[in-house]
């Protein structure tokens, strides 16, 4: 008996929807369009239903054209096949973890330099090895004290956009300040505030890529985000070594170590420009009661308005 009990337990977490008679799911679909304010998409929602219950009902009843047919056979024969809204989302997402990984990188490089331009660079002394290693460590002291506390906060009233926005801003503002220092507890200042752009960004990022990302590829693009950061890193260091033998110029000093942290943050400005253009995340758009405007952006994720609707069913 308990076996059975787990096993339809593990059926209504997997479709909440599946075993739903037919009229009482249309009937539901009803109160729903009504207390939402939906009511002019209730032919769309009422097909969107059916779907998000029985992914294959498609096949079997007349309400669905062929163009939903179509649509919905080729999210599985093709479920690479998405919209440019949502690649243009996956681009700004990548790149959103290429700066991460930039951020973590370019200090590789330059502490080979700074540290004796800051008098701190004396290898037999342990005060200026612990001060070293307190500069390169100070964004993640800023993520574990402070930064990655705000992550809820910031996404619950700002949403997943606004975030990642701010975040980025942070992260370009911070690192031309890192480059402009020109003494150690300066530089770990600046270098603390970048934790405000990492820690909430790398916790906002993979949610949004999920939370808009259509089910049979959600895995695999929020995955990307460790692969992305993995790329950051690598051209953080490839920067460093392009920037080591960089002369210093008339009243610049350490102009190398300072072109290795500051451009760290062009990646983070380029986000910021792309994110003004990207949807805002459907799932933070209903948990607000925005239902309408959740549905118009599913819409722009998702190639018909039926899919759209299905969405935005079963995420409520």
């Amino acid at each position: 008996m308990h076996f059975f009990s787990v096993s339809n337990a593990d059926v209504k977490l997997s479709n909440p929807l599946r075993g739903i008679p037919h009229d009482r799911l249309m009937a539901d679909v009803e109160i729903f369009a009504q207390e939402r304010g939906l009511t002019h998409l209730l032919p769309e929602l009422k097909k969107g239903a059916l779907v998000a219950q029985d992914s294959t009902c498609h096949d079997r009843l007349d309400i669905f054209s062929d163009e939903d047919k179509r649509i919905f056979t080729e999210e599985v024969t093709h479920k690479w096949r998405q919209t440019p809204t949502l690649y243009y989302m996956v681009v700004m997402g990548s790149l959103a973890a290429a700066v991460q990984g930039m951020d973590e990188a370019v200090i590789n490089g330059a502490q080979i330099l700074y540290p004796t331009q800051f008098g701190i660079g004396d290898a037999n002394s342990q005060r200026d090895s612990w001060l070293v290693g307190l500069i390169n460590s100070a964004p993640y002291l800023c993520c574990a004290t402070l930064s990655c506390w705000m992550t809820h906060p910031l996404n619950h009233y700002l949403g997943r956009k606004k975030t990642i926005f701010i975040t980025c801003m942070i992260s370009f503002l911070t690192c031309i300040w890192s480059g402009l220092t020109n003494t150690w507890w300066h530089l770990f200042i600046a270098r603390f505030f970048l934790g405000f752009g990492i820690g909430p960004k790398s916790a906002t990022v993979p949610v949004y890529t999920a939370e808009c990302s259509p089910a049979p590829i959600r895995g695999a693009l929020v995955m990307m985000w460790q692969v992305w950061t993995a790329f950051g890193i690598a051209l953080g260091d490839l920067i460093d070594l392009a920037f080591y033998f960089i002369p210093d110029t008339p009243g610049v000093i350490g102009l190398n170590w300072r072109l290795m942290l500051g451009s760290a943050g062009i990646p983070g400005l380029i986000v910021c420009m792309q994110v003004l253009f990207a949807p805002e995340s459907p799932r933070w758009l209903i948990s607000k009661g925005r239902y309408e405007d959740a549905f118009n952006e599913l819409c722009r994720l998702r190639f018909s308005r039926v899919q759209a609707a299905r969405d935005l069913y079963y995420i409520h």
